[in-house]
């Protein structure tokens, strides 16, 4: 596999599935909250579970793509990133996004954040499972 198809299959994938694992990651942490009885630590004004998942997948595709474009450079140029690089590539696309479309949940933004990192490393899991980059 070239670098090319590399670049081509990184970008494809991180803005593809990195909004969906949002939102099943939002979904999943609204669910657990409720069954736990954790929901004092959720916001007030905390939308139905499914509302949220879809908002949050609308909302992640910019971070998406952000990180998708950074990502799909690096996999070009060198065929593969480290682990740490795609998180903090994440992480940065996270907070500019929340600057280029803001969230609101100033409280909750490192929180949401670290998931990005987190759900960053999930995707470039499945990536180099499915031999697309390089270790």
């Amino acid at each position: 596999m070239s670098n090319v198809q590399r670049a081509l299959w990184t970008f494809l994938i991180y803005a593809l599935v990195a909004p969906f694992f949002s939102a099943l990651a939002i979904a999943i942490l609204l669910v657990l909250a409720s069954a736990f009885g954790l929901t004092g630590l959720l916001p007030d004004d905390v939308m139905p579970t499914g509302d949220a998942a879809v908002a949050t997948f609308v909302w992640a595709i910019v971070p998406g793509l952000l990180t998708a474009l950074a990502l799909a450079g690096i996999a070009w140029y060198r065929g593969g990133f480290s682990w740490i690089v795609a998180a903090a590539v994440a992480v940065v696309a996270f907070s500019i996004a929340t600057v280029l479309v803001p969230i609101g949940l100033e409280h909750a933004r490192p929180y949401l954040a670290f998931l990005a990192g987190v759900i960053a490393l999930a995707v470039r899991a499945v990536l180099a499972r499915m031999s697309v980059i390089t270790p």
